[in-house]
């Protein structure tokens, strides 16, 4: 077996395994070692023949090129058959190189439904990914029916432009499906429309479309279409869809006109359906990189206008709605007799965890489900409902005429993330009212960024503020108190008084060395220092990084020292030695002003 190949590690591995049967365990281990040292010389010998070669197939294992193949873009390694024929051989042979097929790059007449054909058999039925972005209305016709099995020609307006994902399709399963072969069931589809296309009858689609999309669990599509996917959903076409993203076009400017003009059956309607399984429906935005987060405002002046009470009617088929978000809407809230619709109300929803309004304009704050944990309001002029006690009565400060002023107490009680920055109209009294509101023991992370109307002018003013924010919020793990310029130092000896507080944003304040000695002397410090003696002395901020649990004050077990991180972009009034104390004593630091000068200096210092 040695002689027929003496450069194959087979016979050698075969005749130790005979020796080893035959008890003969010493001439096993020789023939081993033989093995290895030939092997040595045979690896040594193709390497220095290879040493000039630049075939990448003559000098890599074909698994490693594979693998280096995986990183390049799927255009490029179309191109790449074209090197040689060896090439052209491995690429088409190898079906994890076809599992992503991305033609949003490619020119419109360079691909077809034949071409795309051709790329599906070559991945034998794994395909993961398709990408049909950027062809011709026809073209992406046929190319969709292909992907989806189905001929059936749908009725196109305009230019579509499509990128569908199918993340359920299983392995070696041909395409062409039988009856008695599962068929592929589409599990994510996102329809683009960066110029605009509509699906003038989805049922155009037939029912073998229908059947094929009945695992559909993630749908993006442009807010446009709304109206024709609530006929979808009304009629039972996507019984598992747990994601529903409709965001505006970027490139788009004007009006972009969702829920309005849509007739949307209420419960007790003969076609109303439950949507049992949608858990995160989000409306309005530049589209965010993954489903089921919400996206960025200011979209070149680009708004969603919807209509108040359809969006009501909506969210009443949502029994298990876990997250909404709205993000450059415009609600209209009046209704044709002039009179006002009533507040949103998610008590409807009592599975609701995550409410984000961003840029959004409504006529009056919806009413939460006590389920309520993450709460967030920027960029809009409305404020959290607060509480006005009058003797032994409640009452909402503001409450419109024909609306139920029941006070709700648990309407707050569970947030534990309050994001409330570049509210204009948020003021001293407001914020107060609203955190007492909420459980202090819940809320951990408070956003006041931007908020002009916060009175932090005067050092009193902004203690004093401040004092009662750390009353009502003791458990708060994340503050954030930047662009704020008249935030001073003072502020900061009341933030000092958190003991839970992990994460700081001062950027753009005018906080100064001394508020940030203030500040971590109260947290955990518990030493009375000056700036320059803590920088000078060595030997104290060695004791002060290697005791910090130590020097909490009376019972350290109690307030554990867990403040990490320091964002103060933009203060002009933090010298770069206090930056540099502060990196020695463990504390992660993002000051822009810490400048490049200053650390190279520092370890010219340090050699």
């Amino acid at each position: 077996m040695i002689k027929a190949d003496e450069t194959s590690p087979s016979g050698y591995l075969l005749t130790g395994k005979i020796y080893q049967a035959m008890k003969n365990d010493s001439e096993a281990a020789n023939i081993y070692a033989t093995e290895l040292r030939r092997a040595s010389e045979v690896q040594k010998s193709r390497a220095q023949s290879s040493y000039g070669v630049r075939d990448l197939l003559r000098r890599l294992p074909p698994e490693l090129v594979l693998l280096i193949f995986g990183y390049i873009p799927f255009r490029q390694v179309v191109q790449l058959q074209r090197v040689c024929t060896s090439w052209k051989g491995l690429i088409e042979s190898s079906p994890c190189l076809w599992r992503s097929l991305d033609f949003r790059t490619c020119k419109k007449e360079s691909v077809s439904p034949e071409i795309l054909k051709s790329c599906i058999s070559k991945c034998k039925g794994s395909v993961s990914k398709v990408y049909l972005s950027n062809l011709t209305p026809l073209c992406s016709a046929l190319c969709l029916a292909i992907v989806l099995d189905h001929n059936v020609p749908l009725d196109i307006v305009e230019r579509i432009s499509l990128d569908i994902q199918s993340n359920s399709w299983e392995p070696n399963i041909p395409l062409s499906t039988t009856n008695d072969e599962a068929p592929r069931q589409l599990t994510y589809l996102y329809l683009d429309q960066s110029i605009g296309f509509v699906f003038n009858n989805w049922m155009t689609l037939g029912d073998v479309t229908w059947s094929r999309m009945s695992q559909l669990t993630v749908f993006r599509a442009h807010a446009k279409i709304f109206p024709d996917i609530v006929d979808v959903l009304c009629r039972g076409f996507l019984p598992k869809l747990k994601i529903l993203d409709c965001y505006y076009d970027p490139k788009e400017s004007g009006r972009c006109r969702s829920i309005y003009n849509v007739s949307i059956p209420r419960p007790g309607s003969p076609n109303y359906q439950t949507l049992s399984e949608l858990e995160v429906f989000n409306i309005g935005g530049i589209p965010a990189e993954s489903a089921g987060k919400h996206g960025s405002g200011n979209g070149k002046g680009v708004s969603v206008y919807i209509d108040h009470r359809e969006l009501d009617n909506f969210l009443w088929m949502l029994p298990n709605l876990k997250k909404f978000s709205c993000i450059d809407v415009h609600a209209s809230s009046r209704g044709p007799d002039g009179h006002y619709f009533e507040r949103t109300d998610f008590r409807h929803n009592p599975a609701l965890e995550e409410l984000v309004i961003i840029g959004t304009w409504l006529e009056r704050m919806p009413i939460l489900s006590a389920s309520c944990k993450k709460l967030i309001m920027c960029k809009t002029s409305m404020t959290p409902r607060t509480v006005i006690h009058g003797g032994s009565e409640m009452r909402y400060d503001s409450c419109y005429l024909g609306e139920d002023d029941t006070v709700l107490l648990d309407e707050y009680s569970s947030i534990e993330v309050l994001d409330l920055s570049r509210c204009e109209m948020l003021i001293d009294s407001k914020l107060v009212a609203t955190l007492a509101r909420c459980d202090g023991s819940r809320l951990t992370s408070l956003n006041l960024a931007n908020c002009p109307g916060l009175f932090f002018s005067t050092p009193t003013d902004g203690a004093v503020l401040m004092a009662r924010i750390v009353q009502c919020c003791p458990s708060l793990r994340k503050l954030n108190v930047s662009e704020n310029s008249s935030v001073g130092d003072f502020v900061l000896l009341e933030i000092s008084k958190l003991r839970y507080l992990e994460y700081l944003d001062i950027s753009c304040t005018g906080v100064h060395d001394l508020g940030v000695l203030l500040l971590l002397k109260g947290l955990f410090l518990g030493l009375a220092v000056h700036m320059d003696y803590l920088c000078e002395d060595s030997a104290l901020r060695e004791m002060i990084q290697n005791n910090r649990a130590v020097l909490l004050g009376d019972d350290p077990a109690a307030y554990p020292m867990v403040f990490n991180t320091l964002i103060a972009n933009g203060c002009q009034g933090i010298s770069d030695d206090m930056c540099w104390w502060i990196e020695d004593i463990g504390i992660c630091i993002d000051c822009k002003l810490f400048t490049e000068a200053n650390i190279k200096k520092r370890k010219r210092e340090e050699i």
